[in-house]
């Protein structure tokens, strides 16, 4: 008899310590959040806090280049951010620019779709691990997962 009961305080005990434990650990849903997906303007006072200046500062600089070329040739459909040229490069029948991202960008997407003048450049934060996209107006969306 006093085994069985030495069993059941037992098991109490640990569901007890188990689920003060999982509280303690818990995953902090009840803390204030950004809804995924939200647009923010990058440079404007909403900047997302989550991610340093240095990496919102290098997907502007993709826009930009991707904005200076359009400006030249608006034709384009896609145009490669890449790191390995020197100077713009006409490969593949799409113009090629130089891009060197800082290391706050993990990595990024290199080919941008253009369709009517509307693109964005996608990357990925070192720091976060979120995959995020500056478009032409300069807004910057945390990218949904597939």
């Amino acid at each position: 008899m006093t085994t069985k009961l030495g069993r059941k305080g037992l098991a109490i005990a640990f569901s007890t310590a188990a689920i003060f434990a999982l509280s303690a650990c818990g995953s902090g849903d009840d803390a204030p959040k950004d809804d995924q997906g939200q647009s923010q303007e990058a440079g404007g006072e909403e900047s997302n806090a989550e991610e340093s200046q240095e990496f919102i500062d290098d997907l502007k600089e993709g826009v930009q280049i991707v904005q200076d070329q359009l400006d030249k040739e608006d034709s384009m459909t896609q145009i490669m951010l890449a790191s390995d040229v020197d100077k713009p490069t006409q490969k593949y029948g799409m113009w090629v620019m130089p891009y060197y991202p800082s290391d706050a960008v993990e990595k990024y997407i290199s080919t941008i779709q253009v369709e009517d003048g509307n693109f964005h450049v996608t990357a990925t934060s070192a720091e976060t691990g979120k995959v995020w996209e500056m478009d032409q107006d300069g807004n910057l969306t945390e990218a949904a997962e597939d």
